[in-house]
């Protein structure tokens, strides 16, 4: 099973040449370091000695209406050498879609895992609007983290687009547990911003953590009950928890055991407040609670990516033979 990675797509074909190339490199070269960057990827089973992990089945690009129809071209750019600045004259840009064809087309099949064509799934969304950038991100996650029972191996790159491209997928990977790997790219000078492919092995790749949200299920059963019947005083929170969620509180002993393990770290993250008539909910659980909630729609679709496809006019797909 091969990796999908997702990213942002602004004016620089970098964005998505570099890590590729990157990628490639240390695929092929395949010595010990290598192998244990690529260690987490793959099927859960053991590889056997001379099995490759990490190869790229897809790429799902999130970009503006002006970027697709090619209104907006791209960067000129450098085709450097992988691994080192070149100094080389710019190489004019043009349409994206037709440039990155071109690139992915040379650098691509090094890191295909044997594949003969590699699938493109152009996104389009709005770089002012974070409710519906999200709200796509969050599908295209859900369809790909549904497929087969394990489902699609994702990785994030952060590196292009801009702030809310950007923030949609990242809160998208917290929040939803699928994503398997952050990543983010640089150059080191403004003409190494320029090359197409990675231009440095040492400082180009930035590993970046997924932070989980933390909530454990007794602690989310405790948002549902506040939701739904806050604000409750510590002794009736505590006599509904046990009531009915049994099952989750069996280790509550008291209500001081309640509010020391579980609403006072609660209370510091701002997912509770305190009130006059007791604990309600607090103003972070209110601001994530949308997203959430939109998260857990598109798990409800139980779409494919392809079927996402078939049906919405936001994404498409293409297939770019080698």
């Amino acid at each position: 099973m091969g990796v999908y990675h997702l990213m942002g797509l602004g004016r620089s074909p970098g964005t998505v040449i570099g890590p590729i190339t990157y990628l490639a490199h240390r695929y092929r070269r395949w010595g010990p370091e290598d192998q244990g960057f690529f260690a987490r990827s793959g099927e859960a089973r053991h590889p056997a000695a001379d099995e490759r992990a990490g190869d790229i089945q897809a790429l799902v690009l999130f970009t503006t209406r002006e970027i697709l129809d090619g209104t907006l071209p791209s960067f000129d750019y450098v085709d450097n050498p992988p691994g080192r600045v070149s100094t080389a004259p710019l190489q004019r840009g043009g349409p994206m879609k037709a440039v990155l064809r071109d690139l992915l087309r040379r650098e691509w099949p090094a890191i295909a895992g044997g594949r003969t064509e590699g699938t493109v799934f152009w996104c389009e969304v709005d770089r002012r609007d974070i409710r519906t950038t999200y709200a796509r991100v969050a599908r295209v996650v859900a369809a790909l983290a549904g497929v087969g029972g394990q489902g699609k191996e994702m990785w994030i790159n952060l590196t292009g687009g801009n702030n809310v491209m950007n923030f949609a997928l990242e809160l998208t990977a917290v929040l939803s547990g699928d994503v398997a790997r952050l990543y983010y790219v640089q150059a080191a000078d403004e003409q190494a911003e320029k090359c197409v492919r990675f231009t440095a092995e040492d400082g180009y790749w930035v590993e970046l953590p997924i932070m989980p949200l933390g909530l454990g299920r007794l602690r989310r059963a405790i948002l549902e009950v506040l939701t739904a019947h806050g604000p409750l005083p510590l002794e009736d929170l505590y006599a509904r928890l046990r009531n009915e969620y049994w099952d989750l509180s069996r280790g509550l002993d008291a209500p001081e055991t309640l509010r020391r393990e579980h609403l006072t770290p609660l209370w510091k993250g701002r997912f509770i407040q305190e009130t006059a008539q007791g604990y309600a909910i607090g103003p972070q659980w209110e601001l994530i609670q949308p997203y959430l909630q939109t998260l857990e729609e598109a798990r409800a679709e139980g779409r494919t990516i392809e079927q996402l496809c078939e049906r919405e006019p936001w994404i498409e797909r293409e297939v770019i033979p080698f």
